[in-house]
């Protein structure tokens, strides 16, 4: 006979696996730099959450330019809530060149970006980012 504490733990664990509970909405999409190619190498990151408590989630971009992000485990999602988002570059190759970010630094900071998404719980959150020079 199983006891409490035994229903209790196959329960939590059986919400888990089906992803029940977890409050996370996925978001993915594609950033694209000005001239239409995968901005790879880059970062997304979201700043805001629900109800005042801040979240922060990154994604790293692709080769092909796709994006997922979490905010604790790989691919996790975010809490639905409303965020401004910012797109690091990719890191430096040649450590003795210079650095060109391959778009305007604007993007960089979640003050000037001027990105702003809505997270909604259930939907499809699908973005596309253009980043311009």
């Amino acid at each position: 006979m199983f006891r409490f504490s035994q229903v209790v733990v196959i329960g939590c664990a059986l919400s888990l696996v089906a992803g029940c509970g977890s409050g996370l909405a996925q978001v993915q999409g594609k950033v694209l730099l000005p001239d239409g190619k995968p901005a790879a190498g880059s970062q997304v990151v979201f700043e805001g959450g629900p109800d005042g408590h801040k979240v922060t989630a990154r994604g790293d971009v692709g080769n092909d330019g796709s994006f997922q992000l979490s905010t604790v485990r790989p691919g996790d999602g975010v809490p639905p809530g409303t965020y401004r988002a910012l797109v690091n570059p990719p890191p430096m190759v040649n450590a003795e060149g210079p650095f060109r970010v391959p778009f305007n630094a604007k993007f960089t900071s979640f003050q000037t970006s001027g990105l702003e998404y809505e997270v909604k719980s259930g939907l499809k959150n699908d973005l596309s980012i253009q980043v311009t020079k």
